[in-house]
């Protein structure tokens, strides 16, 4: 029993898996990083002026003090604003590298250490959000995983330099990705939990949502969720049961990848129309679903994109892969 149970436990985590669909996200996740601290500088001006305020507002979090003791510093002080800056230039230059893959692994990890540091002190003045960790958990296990094996600059000089083909498949491809998308599920539960044991079956009633429309509408003074507040009540029940049961099941997009699609493509719905309609953005949430490409690639529902399925490598079972098969899994 237990030994068929620890070959199960290591063919979810350990199953070769494509390098490409690793690289992919890897592109994804440090590109789209990337792009917040170049497109939306305002992040670094706001971080600056937090350090101009009163140091009784000041709290580090414990990763904060870890990641600047290195440099000296345990945290009873705000970082210096020259500091901040240079994180934030090492954020942006080894997110470039990451994201093209030169000196990949040490890119990564400065990339994944700079963006948590940032996000950490952003977090030390009192108010903290959850929006963020998904990436910042999922810039780490890429830097850790072989995310650059394949699409990469270090991967080009690689096959240059030995004269052979990169792999395609590898056994350490992917427990990055099932990370990823167990993190994204358990987030998902945790979030269907608290609006039951907070709330219980009157989130579902139609009126919490009405509440939280209206508590929108006054703080941001959008005219999206104005609308909305007054729509009647009953409206909104069925988007509330829906939203919860993708929450609540969202998990099972990685237990049956057939139907990864769905609740794949329910998931970022249900992020597109709360942007829609509150200004509340997980665009992070939406980019991270990548993680299931291998999913939406071999179980893919329209004929276009099956075409040239049978005969790759990539969608081989198991079973045809002998790295794995002598692993004795």
């Amino acid at each position: 029993m237990l030994r068929r149970l620890q070959a199960a436990l290591d063919r979810h985590w350990f199953a070769p898996a494509s390098l490409r669909d690793l690289a992919f996200v890897r592109i994804v996740a440090f590109a789209s990083q990337t792009l917040v601290f170049l497109w939306y500088p305002v992040t670094l001006r706001e971080q600056l002026l937090q350090t101009t305020g009163s140091p009784d507002l000041y709290e580090p979090l414990l990763i904060l003090r870890v990641l600047l003791a290195p440099f000296g510093q345990l945290g009873e002080a705000p970082p210096s604003a020259m500091f901040l800056i240079a994180v934030y230039v090492v954020a942006i230059v080894a997110g470039v590298l990451a994201t093209i893959g030169l000196f990949s692994r040490g890119a990564m990890l400065a990339a994944t250490a700079a963006n948590v540091l940032l996000q950490a002190h952003h977090y030390s003045y009192g108010e903290f959000h959850h929006a963020e960790a998904l990436m910042m958990i999922a810039l780490g296990a890429l830097a850790i995983g072989p995310s650059a094996a394949v699409w990469s600059v270090d991967a080009v000089r690689r096959r240059r330099r030995n004269g052979r083909p990169l792999p395609e498949m590898s056994v350490f491809a992917r427990w990055p990705l099932r990370l990823i998308q167990w993190t994204i599920a358990l987030i998902y539960l945790s979030a269907a939990w608290a609006k039951l044991s907070n709330g219980g079956l009157a989130w579902f009633n139609g009126y919490t949502m009405t509440f939280h429309y209206v508590a929108v509408a006054i703080e941001t003074n959008r005219a999206a969720p104005a609308y909305m507040a007054t729509l009647p009540p009953e409206l909104h029940i069925a988007p509330s049961v829906i939203a919860w049961l993708l929450e609540a099941a969202f998990f099972v997009a990685i237990l049956v990848p057939r139907l990864a699609w769905v609740l794949v493509v329910g998931g970022a719905t249900l992020h597109l129309a709360v942007f829609a309609t509150m200004g509340i953005t997980f665009l992070q949430n939406i980019l991270l679903y990548s993680v299931f490409v291998e999913s939406l690639r071999i179980h893919a529902p329209f004929a276009l994109f099956r075409r040239g399925r049978r005969g790759s490598p990539l969608a081989e079972p198991v079973a045809q892969v002998p790295e794995f098969n002598q692993r004795g899994a």
